[in-house]
């Protein structure tokens, strides 16, 4: 297609991509919990720095954008993020171009990547997967072009959008380590020049692990997750043979006696799956979701068998890494899953162009597309309704503590004690120690308040009840709604 036709389609894109970011950011009071973390590990905060394993690319880019446009790291943070959302639309859009999409796979594209709720929910969230979903469909671009025809130009960007996607997510070194291995299955090829060009793009994942060997050899250890995660490679068996079997035994003593040991461990497999369906249902929404698995109702008979293959390689990968990820931790979010939903939603935006040509050609299936076309239409609405919850009280809790506490205050809460902390010591001279309550672990004598939430106005937490049952009483109680925050003097 030429520059004129497509043009018009990538700047609206754009320009859309920029106005929900505008919106959610505009209906979010709040920064996420994690955006506390990043913005305290660029104040050298040695606490944050270790939550986030030493992972500071992230970091260090709201720094670098806030030097360049005099900004807040807030701010910074919030701009980095636009601009890495924006990267991610028209990436999509590229890479439906690249794979011989018409202008209607086109606009088809541009109405799907705006409207999945679950990334415009995230549009005002302050977190590194910004960067890890648009350089993945970067690097998928450039793997695609690498698939058809091996070049080391193509090689070359290949490795550097992956290598920087992984700077954001530690996972992107998985698919830069097996990916290469899918030219093998570039039929197009004979068999000698598969393996000629898959040797070649192994040679890039070579030279880094070397360069990563001799690094550990002369530094020691890396104290990063990227390492931890490498040097940690080889433990991934204990995931089958410790962590799933006591985990299983957990299960079956605790809740369910009567199965045998292998059918609690079976339980836990499935578990997983299900876990990782059920996010990835999540972000990729009902509706496409839907169009995915109903292939014989919605094919996608336009779209090139190398990419089926492509996209049916970074599946297998996704899911392989979802699935290890799931059994050592039991812990799934729908943002681990968004990239695969990204890659796949490229299926369905085939399928939808192919249901307009046949809607064109036989017109009894037109209540179909309109049918699509409503709900797609509340997915719009969906995405600007935002998911955040709004919770005031962290900020009048913190408004308190900067006109109350003294300095070097140390405050004890239950909830959200990273924001309350970090709102209360923004712009403020005066150094308050705000920590989570951790029941049987926290000396509650070395603190000086306590900061309880409450619902409905009432408080229930188990330090509501430590602190009831040494007869003390709130200094304050801060209301906004149902829901607050009553205030203890402790010493």
């Amino acid at each position: 297609m030429k520059l004129r036709e497509t043009l018009p389609i990538y700047a609206g894109t754009a320009l859309l991509g920029l106005l929900l970011s505008l919106w959610q950011i505009h209906n979010t009071p709040q920064i996420n919990h994690d955006a506390v973390y990043y913005l305290l590990a660029l104040q050298g905060d040695t606490a944050s720095i270790e939550q986030i394993g030493n992972w500071l690319f992230y970091p260090y880019l709201i720094e670098g954008v806030s030097l360049a446009l005099g900004l807040e790291p807030e701010q910074a943070a919030q701009v980095l993020n636009i601009l890495l959302d924006t990267l991610l639309v028209l990436a999509f859009l590229r890479l439906i171009e690249i794979l011989g999409g018409s202008r209607s796979a086109l606009l088809w594209a541009a109405l799907l990547v705006l409207s999945l709720p679950y990334l415009n929910d995230n549009r005002a969230e302050i977190i590194r997967d910004h960067g890890y979903w648009a350089f993945t469909l970067v690097a998928i671009i450039a793997y695609l072009r690498l698939f058809r025809e091996f070049s080391w130009k193509n090689l070359l960007l290949w490795n550097l959008a992956m290598i920087t996607a992984t700077l954001f997510r530690v996972e992107g070194a998985v698919f830069l380590a097996f990916m290469p291995l899918g030219l093998l299955l570039n039929t197009a090829q004979p068999w000698p020049l598969r393996l000629r060009c898959t040797g070649k793009a192994l040679l890039p994942v070579v030279a880094i692990g070397l360069a990563f060997a001799l690094a550990m050899a002369f530094s020691g250890s890396f104290q990063n997750r990227l390492a931890a995660a490498i040097t940690n490679a080889g433990g991934l068996l204990s995931i089958f043979t410790e962590t799933v079997p006591r985990k299983a035994a957990l299960l079956q003593r605790g809740v369910l006696p009567q199965f045998s040991q292998s059918t609690a461990e079976i339980m836990i497999y499935l578990g997983v799956i299900y876990s990782i369906a059920k996010d990835l249902f999540s972000s990729l929404s009902w509706l496409y979701f839907g169009i995915l698995l109903l292939r014989r109702w919605f094919p996608a008979e336009n779209l090139p068998g190398e990419a089926r293959r492509v996209i049916g390689l970074y599946a297998a990968i996704s899911f392989l890494v979802l699935f290890l990820h799931g059994a050592q931790h039991f812990v799934m979010v729908s943002r681990y899953t968004l990239a695969l939903a990204l890659v796949l939603l490229v299926i369905v935006v085939f399928s939808l162009e192919e249901l307009q040509r046949k809607v064109r050609e036989n017109p009894r299936l037109k209540p179909r597309m309109v049918v699509i076309a409503i709900c797609i239409a509340l997915l719009f609405a969906d995405s600007l309704i935002s998911s955040a919850k709004p919770k005031v009280y962290i900020l009048d809790a913190a408004r308190w503590a900067q006109e109350n506490l003294p300095d070097g205050a140390r405050v004890l809460t239950d909830y959200h004690g990273e924001r309350v902390g970090y709102y209360s010591n923004k712009n403020n001279d005066k150094h308050y120690v705000f920590l989570r309550y951790r029941p049987g672990t926290t000396p509650v004598e070395e603190y000086d308040y306590a900061f309880v939430r409450t619902r409905k106005g009432k408080a229930n937490s188990k330090l509501q009840q430590l602190l009831y049952g040494r007869g003390l009483k709130p200094i304050q109680k801060i209301t906004n709604g149902q829901q607050g925050v009553i205030i203890y003097k402790l010493r």
